[in-house]
């Protein structure tokens, strides 16, 4: 479901604390603000300020084993959606995995195939209550139980880059088509009868050149719905009657898609040369936001920012020894990042930590991970702002 970047996933949302527990050291505090949750924010990033050692962030770890069976070999975990005590875990084949929030192996199904009941590709997923919500590229919105039972379809007349529900319905990300031929919006909003019910976004040409990243362009941060286009470096809140911007990076003179600035289908070559971001990759926090892009290959950046001070930190997804880390990010929950990395670089990781800065969850040992090919869970909580 993510797209995969080594090293740096292609995202992240970070939740910091504040005060530096059990690693070693004194660190400075800085007095928390408040962060505006509503209204319009912009932060400033550079990409030629010095990197940080992604370690030299980190505060305390859970480890979480994903149990390695016959029927459980993961080669890659990008997204994990949380129910009761259950992890539901999909692969980049349309298989669906079930596992305990102890990382113990519980089921699977896989409904891929071109029958009314069934989804040929399984483009986003998300839970709707208590269903497993699949769009099936191009074709269907499908619902399944948690053993993998149809339960619904709903046809889709339109091809969208992403989808989501919200309300009683669902928001359309039309990025890589238009709604109508003479008027073209990014956003469309369905109703519980599967019909338009509103358009967001106008412009007036669209683009022949189409791209989608695999990352969903609409997430959820609590009760809200949000949405960054491909080749945007804005973040829209979406409500019932309106869409409006709500975050801006702001790149300076290192983003391609100044104002103006037409995509054309060779437009890489120019980004590529000039060096200049020109597409957004971010987990939204209450506190913290975690913003990644590229300049070409083996130009990553990645960034930490504090939401209510502004401030950031570019990222190097190294340990102290520079061993460059794979992993992918999950997201967070509460005051938690998730990633998921490559069992063969834990005990390299853990080298960097105290052993009273980390502990496994249980069920898990070193020795099973050790011989694990599935990633590891790893659950972080991160030093103040002041301390990075």
């Amino acid at each position: 479901m993510n797209i995969r970047i080594k090293s740096v996933s292609c995202l992240l949302c970070l939740y910091v604390v504040i005060i530096c527990l059990g690693c070693g050291g004194q660190y400075e505090t800085l007095e928390r603000k408040s962060v505006d949750q509503k209204n319009f924010q912009s932060y400033q990033l550079d990409i030629k300020e010095d990197k940080k050692p992604f370690v030299d962030l980190i505060q305390s770890l859970q480890i979480t084993r994903l149990e390695e069976t016959e029927e459980s070999l993961l080669r890659y975990v990008g997204q994990i959606e949380f129910h009761e005590d259950k992890m539901i875990i999909p692969d980049n084949k349309g298989t669906i995995y079930l596992y305990s929030k102890a990382g113990k192996f519980l089921s699977k199904f896989n409904r891929k195939g071109g029958g009314p009941e069934e989804y040929s590709k399984l483009t986003d997923i998300w839970l709707e209550n208590g269903l497993i919500g699949i769009h099936n590229f191009g074709k269907s919105i499908n619902r399944y139980d948690l053993e993998g039972d149809f339960i619904s379809r709903d046809r889709l007349d339109k091809r969208v880059a992403h989808l989501h529900p919200y309300k009683s319905g669902y928001v359309l990300d039309m990025n890589i088509r238009g709604t109508q031929d003479s008027l073209e919006f990014f956003l469309v909003t369905l109703d519980d009868q599967m019909k338009v019910d509103k358009t967001f976004l106008p412009f007036d040409r669209f683009s022949g050149f189409q791209y989608s990243f695999s990352v969903s362009s609409l997430f959820t941060l609590g009760d809200d719905l949000f949405y960054l286009r491909t080749m945007s470096d804005t973040v829209y809140r979406i409500t019932t009657d309106s869409v409006v911007p709500y975050i801006h990076y702001d790149f300076q003179d290192d983003w391609y898609f100044k104002p103006g600035v037409e995509v054309k289908d060779d437009f890489s070559e120019e980004q590529r040369k000039k060096k200049q971001a020109w597409f957004v990759l971010n987990h939204i926090g209450p506190n913290y936001i975690y913003v990644y892009t590229t300049l070409g290959p083996r130009m990553d950046y990645a960034f930490l920012i504090d939401r209510a001070t502004k401030r950031s930190v570019s990222i190097e997804p190294t340990t102290s020894a520079n061993e460059r880390l794979d992993f992918s990010t999950i997201g967070w929950n509460n005051d938690e990042f998730l990633i998921a990395l490559q069992s063969s670089q834990l005990v390299t990781f853990l080298e960097d930590f105290e052993e009273e800065q980390y502990l496994f969850t249980e069920g898990t040992t070193l020795e099973e991970i050790e011989s694990s090919e599935n990633p590891v869970l790893i659950k972080m909580k991160f030093k103040s702002a002041a301390n990075w």
